[in-house]
């Protein structure tokens, strides 16, 4: 790493204010995670470093981005976390440079203020972290509250990630007690409520830069590949398996990504009178970021609100609206024995090259759309059935190194769970009247 950007990450994680922030929020957690460019010239292949939570020290004098599991110590809360950032899947690399992103998050402005309000109008609680490309919403629920109470009622957790859930690996960090039927159930159903804001957040959205789910481009002329992703993918996995960027961690996606002279990057915890054009100007000074928090968390402490009576109301909005009715159907409609016909051309071609076009939400989106419109809803909850029982399970093709730990181990994740999770969620996008 250049000189001049391991003294930024140094001099950031040194500050005694920062590591107090930091180490206050790791006592929600059993363990973090880090991952940076130091591991890569290590010759890390795949540079993620997981340890237990007393050592995450390590990590900072590592200079690593830090990273906190989504399950929660004790599982005394439901963390929400919702994901809304830029892609550009015909130049990725558009977002690493400091005057592109000041156009991004212009062009994001106003569907990042639709997010603040569609979370203010159920009276929701929440921490925005500004990060490179977007923002992390961080808010969480009792599970002493109505609202888990009826999250778990209305969730659905398939038997075979219900199994996945039961099991203890001691051997794994992740899995070193089980995942509770309550748990899982909420788990999933928190992330049709993201997908139900998702959807209004489309609807405000037709003018702007398109919003769309988890890195799939819309049909859009003026935006044929890049638009704002509502990242719903984490749940589509187990809960155990995910992790979120921790607050006000460093950010070093640029150097990874191959932009040493852009420099790593601070996200910023907004505070409400901030745009986030401020927080663009704090990012990527040291000092600024740490006068920031210094400032701002003198004589407080970063912590995710408790908002599980805002949560409540969203959860009886969702249980209200078109969107849930179009749930229920698919998870209601049985699986047929006679599998669609896909060989046409585009789609055959995805199958083809099943690891990792399968893996590519644009190509899941494909399918679920041709499918629908040639067969409906069988089709579509068919194919997606056949799509993780005959490839994601074919261990043929090679979805995972565990020489490199590269590549997804369909032994953690659920092949059934995350096939379910695409073709619902695009199905009924594509059903919806937005």
């Amino acid at each position: 790493m250049e000189p001049k950007n391991m003294e930024f990450i140094k001099k950031y994680y040194s500050d005694s204010k920062i590591k107090g922030l930091i180490l206050n929020q790791a006592k929600n957690y059993d363990y973090c995670i880090g991952s940076g460019q130091v591991l890569v010239e290590r010759g890390w292949t795949f540079p993620v470093k997981e340890i237990e939570i007393s050592k995450i020290e390590e990590l900072m004098n590592d200079s690593l981005d830090l990273f906190f599991p989504i399950r929660c110590k004790d599982d005394k809360y439901l963390y929400v976390i919702w994901d809304v950032e830029y892609f550009n899947t015909e130049n990725p690399a558009y977002i690493f440079d400091k005057g592109n992103q000041r156009k991004v998050f212009k062009l994001m402005e106003s569907s990042l203020n639709n997010v603040e309000q569609i979370l203010d109008s159920f009276g929701i609680k929440y921490l925005i972290d500004v990060t490179m490309s977007g923002i992390h919403v961080w808010s969480k629920i009792s599970i002493e509250s109505e609202a888990f109470e009826k999250l778990a009622k209305e969730g659905m957790v398939l038997p075979s990630l219900a199994q996945k859930y039961s099991q203890v690996v001691p051997s794994d960090r992740k899995r070193v007690k089980p995942v509770s039927a309550e748990l899982g159930k909420a788990y999933n159903a928190l992330g049709k409520v993201l997908e139900y804001f998702t959807h209004n957040i489309i609807k405000k959205n037709k003018k702007g830069i398109p919003v769309t789910i988890s890195d799939a481009p819309s049909s859009s002329k003026l935006y044929p590949s890049a638009g704002i992703s509502s990242d719903l993918t984490q749940y589509a996995h187990p809960i155990y398996m995910r992790c979120i960027r921790a607050l006000c961690s460093i950010h070093q996606k640029s150097l990874m990504n191959g932009h040493s002279q852009l420099g790593p990057a601070i996200d910023i915890v907004k505070l409400k009178n901030m745009s986030y054009s401020d927080a663009l100007d704090i990012m990527w000074d040291v000092d600024k970021a740490i006068g920031f928090y210094k400032k701002n968390f003198n004589k407080k402490k970063l912590e995710v609100p408790e908002s599980s009576s805002g949560w409540l109301e969203a959860v009886d909005s969702y249980l209200k609206s078109d969107l849930r009715k179009q749930h229920k159907k698919w998870e209601k409609a049985k699986i047929s024995a006679e599998i669609p016909d896909y060989n046409q051309p585009d789609i055959k071609n995805i199958f083809d090259s099943a690891n990792p076009a399968l893996l590519n939400p644009a190509n899941l989106q494909k399918i679920a759309n041709y499918f629908n419109k040639n067969g409906g809803l069988k089709a579509t909850k068919k194919i997606f059935s056949v799509i993780a029982n005959n490839y994601y399970k074919n261990n043929s093709l090679n979805w995972y190194d565990p020489v490199h730990f590269t590549g997804i181990n369909w032994e953690k994740y659920d092949a059934e769970t995350v096939a379910d999770f695409w073709g619902r969620a695009y199905w009924s996008l594509n059903t919806a009247d937005l």
